[in-house]
């Protein structure tokens, strides 16, 4: 992918999980086995000043600011760094999903979550689980990573090398990008299939998780095809 938050190999390097309002539920075998509480909400971050700060040109919307740093969650890195020492790279789980995003690509998030979430509700709602007894887990996409900084994608570079994108050229930092919690047979592919219906692709063969917004592809009734 572009590049992503900050834990894990690949070409954005997935980073700490993000979580996200809710939306949908797992195929119906595997809705009761889908229990537990939810991680706080946010998207990866290397520590780094425009990581504080609000993405230019970018909307910014109530609670979307960083979180209390007693609240952040840390996974720290080392490096070489051109003078042959080593550093910490530190990446913490701080924003709200929605931080930094393209507002076209806010929308259509949404509209995948709420698709989520009706066909949860729907599911659960056949076996007499009441809608405010649905687990989060169920009716809610997850991300590793959505928006981040030029000083994060620096950070994942130093971090990676080639597992993550140039600084500069993430999708991510334009806030066109997403990288998937569950994004494999765990979730049985719902939350890659509401991406794709809502205008989103993946774009890195070895990187499944990693989606970008390009709704023309849908208006050409190519859906979920730019993969590289």
């Amino acid at each position: 992918m572009g590049s992503s938050g900050a834990v894990g190999p690949s070409a954005g390097g997935r980073g700490p999980r993000v979580g996200l309002r809710s939306a949908a539920v797992l195929s119906a075998f595997a809705l009761l086995a889908v229990f537990g509480s939810a991680p706080e909400a946010g998207a990866g971050a290397c520590d780094g000043g425009s990581a504080d700060s609000e993405p230019e040109g970018r909307p910014y919307e109530p609670g979307s600011e960083q979180l209390d740093p007693s609240q952040q969650k840390y996974e720290a890195r080392t490096t070489i760094n051109a003078n042959g020492q080593r550093e910490r790279c530190e990446c913490t789980a701080g924003r709200i999903w929605h931080w930094g995003m393209s507002p076209d690509a806010i929308a259509s998030l949404k509209a995948a979550m709420d698709g989520k979430e009706a066909l949860a509700f729907h599911n659960y709602g056949q076996f007499g689980v009441p809608p405010e007894q649905v687990p989060v887990q169920a009716r809610t996409i997850w991300f590793r990573s959505t928006w981040r900084s030029r000083d994060e994608q620096v950070c994942l570079r130093a971090v990676f090398g080639s597992g993550a994108a140039r600084p500069g050229t993430s999708k991510h930092e334009w806030g066109l990008a997403v990288d998937l919690e569950d994004w494999g047979p765990r979730s049985y592919g719902v939350d890659a299939g509401f991406l794709r219906a809502n205008g989103w692709c993946n774009t890195v063969r070895s990187e499944p998780w990693h989606f970008e917004y390009r709704p023309q592809l849908q208006r050409l009734g190519q859906a979920g095809r730019c993969i590289k």
